[in-house]
C-alpha cells in the first residue's frame, strides 16, 4: 500500500512538473540583448578579412594567414624553425580546406545574399553601400580562392555551399577557377563606386574603395602572369586591362598592406609568435644569398645573432659577422646562435603585413615586358631597377648602398627577375613559394632531413575528401594527376 502511495504521488509531481513547464512563459530569458538577430554583415567581413592577415585563436596559438603563410616562407628557404623542425622537413603531407570554405568564403557568400535579397538589402545597407559591399565581397573571395586553388589545385566550388542538397559536389578545375575569378573581378570593379559608402567591417583598408580597386587590379595582374606559360593569350589580355585602366601600384605609398591592432585578439601574428617561443630563424639559404651578393637587406631582413658567429664575412669591416643564417630542417636547438628576423616584426604589435606592394608590381611588369607585353613603354631593364630600388626603400636601405647594388646587378635574364621577386617577396610566404615554383629559380637545395628530400609544389587533399565524396575526388584527381605534393599545378608547365 505505502509504496502504491508512492507512485501515486510520483506520477502526480511529474504531471505537475509538465504540466508547469507548459504554462510558464520564460520570455527572453534565453535571448542575449547584446547579440545580433540576423547575420550583419560588418561583422561577416571582419571574420572572412582574419584569414588574410591570420590570427590568435584565443589559445596563445597563432593561425597563419594567407600573406603570413609560414608554409611558403620555409619552402622558400627565407627563414627556418628551431628545435621543433616540420615544415621545413615537409613532414605534413595533406591539409584540410574545409576551414576556408565553411569560414571565410562562406561569410563572403552570405554578405553577397543580404545584399542582393530584397528581403535584407536595406538592413545590408546599414553598413554600406550595397553594391560596394558585394565587390567587396567578391574581390576577397577571389583573393583567397586564388590563395586555395595555388595549394591544392582543383576545388569543389561551383557545386559547393548546398548543404545536405548536394554532399558531394563536384570539383572545378584550377583553370575553371582562375576564370571565375578573373569573371568575379570583373564584376566586381565594374560595380565599385568610390563616391559612396565602402563597407563597415573593412579591418584591411577601412572602407576605402579605391584600394579595394587596386588590390582587385594586383590580384588580376599576378594571377595574369601565373598562367603566363599555360594560357599566354588570355594572360597578355587580363594583365593588360590592368595597365590601361592605370590602376596598379608604382610606388611604395600605394603599397597595400595588412594593419593590425594592438590588442591580443587583433594584434600582429609575427608578434604573436615571439611571444613566449624562439621557433623561427633566418634560413642559411637567404642569408648567405643575401651576404654573397653583398646585399644592404641582409641587415633591414635580420637582427644579430646573441651567440653565434658567422664563419665567412664578406661586407667591408666584418660588419656581418654575427649574422648568421642556420641549415634547412635541422634540429637548430641553440636557437641564439642565428638570427631572428627583423625586432620591428618581433615586438611592434600592429606592425603592417605587405599584401602586395611597389617591388612586387614593377618585377610583374618587367617580365611582361620581357614577353612583350604592353607595360605603358617602359623598358624591362629600368623596370627591373625599379623593382630593386622599390624593395630597398621599403626596408629602409641608404640611398647610397642601394645606387651600388642596382649597378653591380644588371638584369641579364628572366633568372634575375625570379631571384630578385625571391628576395622582395621575404615573409610573403604564398606568394613567394608560388612565384618560386613558377620560375623555378633560384635553385634551392631541399632538405637533406626530410623524409622525401623534393621541396612540395602542391598540398594534397585532406583524408576526409577521398571519404566523404571518393567519386568526384577520383575525377579531380584523373584530371590533375597523384594525389600528392609533387604533381605541379595546372599553370606549373616549366
Amino acid at each position: 500500500m505505502n509504496n502504491k502511495i508512492k507512485n501515486i504521488i510520483l506520477v502526480l509531481g511529474i504531471s505537475f512538473i509538465y504540466s508547469s513547464c507548459e504554462t510558464v512563459d520564460f520570455g527572453d530569458v534565453n535571448n542575449n540583448p547584446n547579440g545580433p538577430t540576423a547575420a550583419v554583415t560588418s561583422q561577416l567581413l571582419t571574420q572572412a578579412q582574419k584569414r588574410v592577415g591570420g590570427f590568435d585563436d584565443n589559445d596563445g596559438n597563432s593561425i597563419n594567414g594567407i600573406a603570413t603563410n609560414m608554409q611558403g616562407i620555409l619552402f622558400t628557404q627565407q627563414l627556418t624553425e628551431g628545435q621543433y623542425p616540420g615544415d621545413s622537413r615537409y613532414s605534413t603531407l595533406t591539409r584540410s580546406y574545409n576551414d576556408f570554405f565553411t569560414g571565410a568564403i562562406q561569410n563572403l557568400n552570405r554578405i553577397i545574399e543580404l545584399n542582393e535579397d530584397a528581403a535584407t538589402i536595406a538592413t545590408a545597407a546599414q553598413f554600406g553601400d550595397n553594391a560596394n559591399q558585394i565587390a567587396t565581397a567578391k574581390i576577397l573571395r577571389g583573393y583567397i580562392l586564388h590563395y586555395m586553388t595555388d595549394k591544392w589545385g582543383g576545388l569543389p566550388y561551383t557545386e559547393g555551399f548546398q548543404g545536405i542538397d548536394n554532399p558531394q559536389p563536384a570539383f572545378d578545375t584550377q583553370e575553371e577557377i582562375y576564370n571565375i575569378i578573373f569573371a568575379d573581378l570583373e564584376s566586381a570593379m565594374s560595380a565599385i563606386d568610390p563616391s559612396k559608402t565602402g563597407p563597415h567591417g573593412d579591418v584591411m583598408f577601412s572602407g576605402d574603395m579605391n584600394k579595394w580597386w587596386l588590390f582587385a587590379n594586383s590580384l588580376k595582374m599576378t594571377m595574369a602572369l601565373r598562367i603566363s606559360d599555360v594560357s599566354p593569350a588570355l594572360a597578355k589580355s587580363k594583365f593588360e586591362e590592368v595597365i590601361a585602366s592605370g590602376v596598379y601600384i608604382s610606388t611604395n605609398a600605394q603599397n597595400l598592406e595588412y594593419t593590425y591592432g594592438t590588442t591580443d585578439v587583433d594584434d600582429s601574428v609575427w608578434h604573436d609568435r615571439w611571444k613566449e617561443r624562439e621557433d623561427y630563424v633566418l634560413s642559411v639559404t637567404m642569408m648567405e644569398t643575401l651576404r654573397s651578393n653583398l646585399d644592404p637587406r641582409l641587415f633591414k631582413y635580420a637582427e644579430p645573432a646573441t651567440a653565434g658567429t658567422a664563419t665567412n664575412p664578406m661586407f667591408p669591416g666584418n660588419t656581418d659577422a654575427k649574422y648568421v643564417g642556420a641549415p634547412n630542417g635541422t634540429v637548430n636547438g641553440n636557437v641564439p646562435d642565428y638570427s631572428f628576423p627583423t625586432a620591428t616584426i618581433i615586438y611592434d604589435v600592429d606592425y603592417p603585413t605587405p599584401l602586395y606592394t611597389a617591388a612586387q608590381m614593377k618585377f610583374a611588369m618587367a617580365e611582361a615586358a620581357v614577353k612583350g607585353w604592353n607595360v605603358g613603354g617602359t623598358a624591362a631593364t629600368v623596370l627591373y631597377e625599379e623593382g630593386i630600388a622599390a624593395s630597398m626603400d621599403y626596408w629602409g636601405v641608404d640611398a647610397a648602398d642601394k645606387t651600388a647594388y642596382i649597378a653591380a646587378h644588371p638584369w641579364t635574364s628572366m633568372n634575375d627577375i625570379a631571384y630578385q621577386k625571391w628576395i622582395a617577396l621575404y615573409l610573403n610566404g604564398w606568394e613567394a613559394w608560388a612565384e618560386w615554383r613558377r620560375f623555378d629559380y633560384p635553385v634551392l637545395v631541399p632538405s637533406t632531413n626530410a623524409g622525401d628530400p623534393r621541396i612540395p609544389v602542391r598540398d594534397s587533399y585532406d583524408s576526409s575528401v577521398q571519404d566523404n565524396n571518393p567519386t568526384n575526388y577520383t575525377a579531380i584527381i584523373t584530371a590533375q594527376g597523384a594525389d600528392d605534393n609533387h604533381t605541379k599545378l595546372w599553370w606549373d608547365v616549366n
